[in-house]
């Protein structure tokens, strides 16, 4: 049996060694919908990466169910997994005609080997079987609807009007489901945009109906409105795409720069984009998966002064929403601009730059995007339940809105 180190930490989707890159979590029906699927229901979670080799890797996978704030359940495998509880990784096929050599790898779950028994929250490790070395985690949730969610945001908030802030506010309706404790009882986890780092657990409902409770007027769930995420597109090497100012080859690697960045704190910038996501594409081949090319992309933001209180960090689904050294820009002292370059795969990307203050773990937008109440922002709420006696968080409500002033 795999045995996973983390415990106490919450779990990411995250990869821990450098020649993982692409990594992916997505329902089957929709790329763009959250990693969530239904029990029992004809969705699937497909897993997708690339690993930079044509060398053959004898990867194995295997599922550890979490607790609503993502460390590990106290559960055995054999409580919500029916099958196997380790499995080979045998869908994969190699790049073709590529400037880089990968071998693209894919999970589809539920599978014939492994279904999902329970809902709540899961994550899948993928291990090398001869040394058990984990090489990334992957997390996505099982839904079982027993309440209702509604979910909205209003932009004259407790703290300014029309400004730079939304506020959400919830309701639950359990008129068909058992609760002890309707004011204590639900787990409920609000994000914006796919990150968290501004995750928050609502701790108390504003009103308590007898078949409902309502979250509203908490300054927990105001959100500062940020602005739209940036986007690239770089689909064929023969032409500049979206935001690229130049396409350079300097053997062995094709080198993507972009257009220098500005900050926006003077102005909203309306766009269409896809709130941080990525999509594989490229026009040069007839498979996305094994055709792309990977690339390195140069970002620059110029900035005057290097002595901010805190660090800079390229955010999105391209780094995971992670920050870490991998997202880190880092400042040309001759260049007079924060720096990045990361190695991608072709397709249309979103990006944005936060500020993580010094002995901070939450990314601002405020400093270099500006925060405007008229930006359409992904709001997520997860509901959990733990039934008393029970011994795991079901999830048993979600919804997704997006804000439109």
């Amino acid at each position: 049996m795999l045995s996973v180190c983390i415990s106490a930490k919450a779990y990411r989707t995250e990869t821990f060694v450098p020649q993982i890159k692409s990594l992916q979590v997505r329902n089957s029906s929709d790329w763009y919908a959250p990693p969530v699927i239904e029990l029992g229901g004809r969705d699937r979670i497909e897993i997708s990466f690339d690993e930079l080799s044509h060398n053959y890797r004898d990867y194995y996978y295997s599922l550890i169910h979490c607790n609503a704030d993502w460390t590990k359940s106290n559960l055995s495998p054999f409580e919500y997994i029916s099958g196997f509880e380790e499995n080979p990784l045998e869908d994969y096929a190699v790049s073709f005609n590529t400037q880089v050599d990968y071998t693209n790898y894919r999970i589809s779950l539920p599978n014939d080997m492994m279904q999902l028994k329970i809902s709540g929250n899961y994550v899948l490790t993928v291990f090398q079987r001869d040394d058990r070395k984990i090489v990334l985690t992957a997390c996505f949730s099982v839904l079982e609807e027993k309440i209702t969610v509604g979910t909205n945001v209003r932009y004259n908030t407790d703290v300014d009007n029309f400004k730079k802030h939304q506020q959400v506010s919830i309701k639950l309706n359990f008129s068909n489901y058992q609760v002890q404790s309707p004011s204590t009882d639900f787990k409920v986890y609000v994000s914006q945009n796919n990150r968290t780092d501004n995750q928050v657990l609502l701790k108390s409902p504003y009103l308590v109906g007898t078949r409902d409770v309502t979250y509203d007027y908490n300054p927990e769930l105001i959100f500062p409105g940020g602005n739209e995420f940036r986007r690239f597109e770089c689909v064929n090497f023969r032409y500049n795409g979206i935001g690229v100012e130049r396409i350079d080859y300097f053997e062995p690697h094709t080198h993507v720069v972009l257009y220098p960045d500005k900050p926006r704190t003077a102005y909203y910038t309306y766009d269409q984009d896809q709130d941080g996501k990525y999509l594989i594409r490229t026009s040069q081949g007839n498979d996305d998966d094994t055709e792309g090319e990977y690339m390195f992309v140069h970002f620059s933001l110029p900035w005057e002064d290097p002595l901010i209180p805190g660090t800079i960090h390229l955010n999105g689904e391209l780094t995971n929403y992670i920050f870490n050294e991998d997202s880190k820009m880092i400042y040309d002292f001759e260049k007079k601009a924060f720096m990045k370059s990361v190695l991608l795969k072709q397709g249309s990307y979103n990006y944005q730059y936060l500020f993580v203050p010094m002995n901070s773990e939450k990314g601002e937008t405020g400093l270099i995007e500006g925060n405007y109440y008229q930006t359409e922002n992904e709001y997520r709420v997860m509901v959990y339940h733990r039934p008393i006696g029970g011994r795991y968080d079901k999830l048993i409500g979600m919804n997704v809105l997006k804000s439109k002033p």
